[in-house]
């Protein structure tokens, strides 16, 4: 008989020994190969510096591009009549009324008026009601505004939503009056 033998007790613990020794080992491997996915699959902070500018600058021009027309006059425009609005808000709290009167007008891109003009025959309960429901919910320092642009932007976003297209350019305010009841 040999003095090494599997069966001895010597042997075992070698054997536990090298059993764990090969799991730390493959563990470790396995840890390593992560880690070298992770920094060649991860951009590197330049690169990530690069991407977020470039996005910015597609950002810009996109905000550039959906500016007011009346500033860019590569576009021609035409004016649409959106509606007259009277609404009249009770507000309980503070015990008081007030009432806006206005007409609405809408500025859209000359060839593509015709498609608004068919989406918002479609949608123009739907339209009317969001004017509705945005007036009611607004802050009395946000109607009192000289510009209303709160109020433009917020009409501006739920009305493209509603056709879901973004042909509605800028929202126009004539004959516009706020009274505190």
């Amino acid at each position: 008989m040999s003095d090494a033998e599997p069966d001895t007790p010597q042997a075992k613990p070698r054997n536990a020994i090298l059993a764990r020794l090969l799991i730390a080992g493959f563990m470790g491997c396995v840890v390593a190969a992560e880690c070298l996915f992770a920094y060649f699959w991860l951009p590197s902070a330049s690169e990530v510096a690069a991407q977020v500018e470039q996005l910015a600058q597609e950002a810009k021009t996109d905000a550039e591009a959906s500016q007011d027309d009346s500033t860019n006059p590569a576009v021609p425009v035409v004016e649409v009549d959106l509606g007259k609005f009277a609404i009249t808000n009770h507000r309980l709290p503070a015990e008081t009324t007030f009432r806006t009167d206005f007409h609405l007008y809408g500025t859209v891109a000359e060839a593509e008026k015709e498609e608004f003009t068919q989406l918002f025959a479609r949608n123009e309960r739907r339209f009317r009601d969001q004017v509705i429901v945005e007036i009611r919910n607004c802050e009395v320092s946000d109607l009192e505004d000289a510009g209303l642009g709160l109020i433009k932007r917020r009409f501006l976003e739920k009305s493209n939503a509603l056709l879901g297209k973004p042909l509605l350019r800028s929202v126009i305010f004539a004959d516009y009056t706020f009274v505190e009841l």
